[in-house]
């Protein structure tokens, strides 16, 4: 099926891509990964950048699904389930041997710069994800879990790019002590501070 095709070529840039980069993975290396013919790929895409954008789609689908998963977990306060997210990707890098890191991250700080398409598409993709955080800071002062927050928005902001410094900071280092300062800075001293 046509559909099974293109998502096989969006597949092999998902893995190429966040293991080497934009613009260090080459179409044939794509076109090998995925086992179909070069026409396969201009009937799908106009061209690498038309592709690599619909990569970045393809990595934050997989963060909101993966957010979602713990979010809708009702067992738990929004607090915890917000934890428990950023706990399970730490476990991810660390079975990874702290190669990867985030593949939005990596993107932004490889393409922001030189193209505009990018950095647009890329502006997009990390407002939405930080309203997706800011969501869960929402719904826990709606629950009484925390003291309200002036600008959840802000809040989440500082949350989602701590987590990725700290990602960068992770991979130089090989050590998994940054992301657990993370967790421990941000659930248990600044949003403590906050519990009602």
């Amino acid at each position: 099926m046509k559909t099974n095709t293109k998502q096989k070529i969006l597949d092999a840039g998902v893995r190429l891509m966040h293991e080497k980069g934009f613009n260090d993975t080459g179409l044939q290396e794509i076109l090998k990964e995925a086992s179909v013919p070069k026409g396969s790929f201009y009937f799908y895409f106009k061209n690498k950048q038309d592709f690599g954008i619909q990569v970045i789609d393809c990595f934050f689908q997989h963060f909101k699904s993966v957010l979602n998963r713990f979010t809708e977990d009702a067992s738990m306060p929004h607090v915890q389930r917000l934890q428990t997210f950023f706990s399970g990707f730490l476990d991810f890098f660390v079975n990874g041997d702290f190669k990867g890191g985030c593949p939005i991250g990596n993107f932004t700080l490889e393409m922001a710069d030189v193209n505009e398409d990018f950095r647009e598409h890329l502006n997009l993709i990390l407002e939405q994800s930080i309203d997706l955080i800011a969501n869960q800071i929402k719904y826990a002062q709606e629950k009484k879990e925390i003291q309200n927050v002036d600008d959840p928005k802000t809040l989440a902001e500082f949350i989602f790019f701590s987590w990725e410094g700290m990602i960068m900071q992770m991979k130089v280092s090989k050590d998994r002590k940054h992301l657990e300062q993370f967790n421990c800075f941000v659930f248990n001293q600044l949003i403590r501070n906050n519990k009602m």
